[in-house]
């Protein structure tokens, strides 16, 4: 039998609330905590508002387990979870707080995507440079937004490799992942990417997770079913099956809403794209995908203005260095699959906002919502040039032959702004559409877009 731990070896590594569906907690809020293995679950700490006044309660958190096939990786954390009250006034976990309720009147969202410090390869990124990796940064200047809402676009893990010894001084000591396994995270390099450097963020204001295609079961899924999925009873659902495959899974669509300053109500559809093919189409990815578009669309249809939110851009370009030119039978628009997978379903949205792509972007695509693209927030950014607006759209090749002549084209954009540069964006509601700020690390605005009836410019 191990020693006692001691009051700092019990210390969370994170604490935070994840917005849900109300399907899942009738508040919409989550508690979860990241803590080292054998301390046990804490107690979720809250005061509830009872007959004009306050009442003080202490709830149970359980534990939320790894899977047989994965513990070896997540064997050193320890995860746990409560529904917060519906009438929680205030929370807290080990004594650190959380937020124990959705904001009653939303005015400053902050979005960000693509974090986590990039070792793949020959792309191995300076993890110990603030500069060249400055999730920290983002994280501390989004703080100081203030933000009613939080809401990451995927990609939280890019730690796939153990750092090559020729590369010690950019990222020795960062976490090995197993080998022998089908998957690259594990319960450590999640802490060096995402629980430390994002730590005191995640515990600030409500957080809405967006999946990742870094968020697959091949990749980093793992780790993500265990700590930000925004359900009960999914930790497992990336494991690996007996016969020692990754499974390929999607989560459900579902949707939040949220309060805006001013009396209306923003609808935030979340569809996991974390798998999908970015320059062609993926017939059999699709077919999985469609029905999570089609949802998508039949609850934003029930909404006075609705945000589409998904990791892979719909409508996104990525830089032509990336691909050979011309890329032939391959598209610059990113990602296909998506585009293909939701054709024609996007009508009720307004605006979109994705990552994936490394760096930041609005793009304007005639008789569609504006997008936004952040996948700028920490990892190795993409080519500085190659953005120029392709003569063709995002279901046409660029030798200008239609990549699905069964559901027809999508023009081409009539608008693309594109910075190659970390940051975030802040959006905040003015009276007819929104105010995107787009921020370096450092907190200083480099662009400012307007969105008003689904179209953006900046």
């Amino acid at each position: 039998q191990s020693a006692p731990a001691t009051s700092h070896d019990r210390a969370p590594l994170a604490v935070y609330s994840l917005v849900t569906s109300t399907s899942q907690a009738a508040s919409g809020l989550i508690a979860r905590a990241v803590l080292p293995a054998g301390v046990g679950c804490p107690s979720l700490d809250v005061t509830v508002a009872k007959n004009g006044g306050s009442k003080k309660i202490s709830k149970k958190m359980s534990e939320r387990k790894a899977g047989a096939t994965t513990i070896d990786a997540f064997s050193t954390l320890l995860v746990c979870e409560a529904a917060m009250p519906t009438n929680a006034l205030s929370a807290s976990i080990a004594g650190r707080t959380i937020p124990a309720a959705m904001p009653a009147e939303v005015d400053r969202i902050a979005l960000f995507g693509d974090s986590g410090c990039r070792l793949k390869g020959s792309s191995i990124q300076d993890c110990n440079d603030p500069a060249q990796w400055p999730l920290a940064r983002v994280a501390t200047s989004i703080i100081r937004e203030d933000a009613d809402v939080t809401i990451f676009l995927g990609d939280f893990f890019y730690r796939e490799e153990a750092c090559p010894a020729a590369n010690s001084a950019l990222c020795g000591g960062s976490p090995t992942p197993l080998s022998g396994v089908p998957f690259t995270d594990s319960a450590w390099g999640w802490v060096a990417d995402v629980l430390t450097p994002m730590g005191a963020l995640l515990s600030s204001t409500p957080v809405v997770v967006t999946r990742g295609n870094h968020e697959q079961c091949s990749r980093g899924g793992n780790g993500f079913f265990l700590m930000f999925d925004p359900a009960f009873g999914t930790s497992t659902k990336c494991a690996p099956t007996s016969a020692g495959a990754a499974p390929l899974v999607y989560s459900p669509t579902w949707a939040v809403d949220l309060p805006i300053k001013g009396g209306r109500t923003l609808r935030l559809v979340n569809v996991d794209s974390a798998n999908g093919s970015d320059s062609t189409i993926d017939d059999t990815i699709a077919a999985s995908q469609r029905p999570l578009f089609v949802q998508a669309q039949a609850l934003a249809k029930r909404a006075d203005e609705a945000w589409l939110l998904t990791h892979r851009p719909i409508m996104g370009v990525q830089s032509s260095e990336v691909l050979p030119v011309p890329p032939g039978d391959l598209s610059t628009w990113n990602s296909v699959t998506q585009a293909y997978s939701s054709y024609g379903l996007l009508g009720p949205f307004d605006l979109t906002f994705s990552s994936h792509v490394h760096l930041a972007q609005a793009v304007q695509v005639p008789g569609e919502p504006g997008e936004i693209v952040l996948g700028n927030a920490g990892t190795m950014l993409d080519p500085a040039t190659g953005y120029g607006i392709p003569e063709y759209g995002p279901l046409t090749s660029a030798t200008g032959q239609p990549l699905a002549p069964e559901v027809g084209t999508i023009p081409t954009a009539s608008y693309l702004k594109t910075w190659v540069r970390f940051g975030y964006a802040v959006a905040t509601p003015k009276k007819s559409g929104w105010a995107i700020h787009m921020k370096d690390p450092s907190g200083s605005e480099f662009a400012l877009c307007r969105s008003r009836d689904r179209q953006i410019a900046c």
